[in-house]
């Protein structure tokens, strides 16, 4: 099995200079969504309600919204120019360093990535695959009622105690096509011993693409044996 990767976001909370932290200055912000569209495709540029910050977007899936307590950007990977891991990963690490950079911005309190996913159901029964082989056949659904069925299977990671740092792994049938599951993948890392810095995210995006082509695919084919 090998995943087809649909979207990759991530949210940085950047690490204030100042309490309460400042409006992002909208010079600087034009200036880099100026800089920006030199080398990504975003149409429209808006500042947010409040003023305190910006958003880009090139259609509702491929977004980065900047305000003073998140940098938010979420790249679509499987539209008209399909992004790759690699060409995705430094997509997200070219744009976070550009705002990091220009908003004077040394590092990072939190990281949270979300990766999107589809795969091949096997027999092309998404459903039948989920509630009989992940969840081992269960009838609980029943009880329920007619038309119910075992939706889901969520696995989460909560590190140790005092640690907020967490995984959480959910796969369902894709409600729109049965013979493809749908993967849904979530990191969350704090800064514990220190800031995180630039490569520290680039090290946290492919640590999230490589839990999902290995762990995940061999749980995958294995069908949780």
């Amino acid at each position: 099995m090998e995943p087809r990767y649909r979207t990759l976001m991530i949210g940085l909370q950047p690490q204030p200079r100042q309490m309460p932290p400042p409006p992002l200055d909208h010079d600087v912000l034009s200036a880099i969504f100026a800089e920006l569209i030199q080398t990504d495709a975003y149409q429209g540029f808006t500042f947010t309600p409040d003023g305190r910050g910006a958003q880009f977007n090139n259609g509702h899936d491929d977004t980065v919204e900047l305000r003073p307590m998140v940098f938010s950007i979420q790249a679509r990977m499987n539209g008209p120019d399909v992004l790759t891991v690699e060409t995705a990963e430094t997509k997200i690490a070219r744009i976070v360093s550009l705002a990091a950079d220009k908003l004077d911005v040394p590092a990072f309190l939190q990281c949270g990535i979300q990766i999107v996913a589809e795969v091949d159901a096997p027999g092309d029964d998404a459903r039948a695959f989920v509630a009989e082989t992940l969840m081992r056949g269960s009838e609980q659904a029943g009880v329920l009622g007619d038309g119910f069925f075992g939706g889901a299977v969520r696995f989460r990671n909560l590190r140790e105690p005092g640690n907020p740092d967490e995984d959480d792994l959910s796969i369902e049938p894709d409600i729109h096509n049965d013979r493809l599951i749908y993967i849904d993948y979530k990191s969350a890392r704090a800064a514990i011993t220190g800031p995180i810095d630039l490569d520290q995210v680039s090290i946290l995006m492919g640590e999230a693409f490589a839990f999902l082509d290995g762990p995940t695919m061999q749980l995958l084919s294995s069908g949780g044996e």
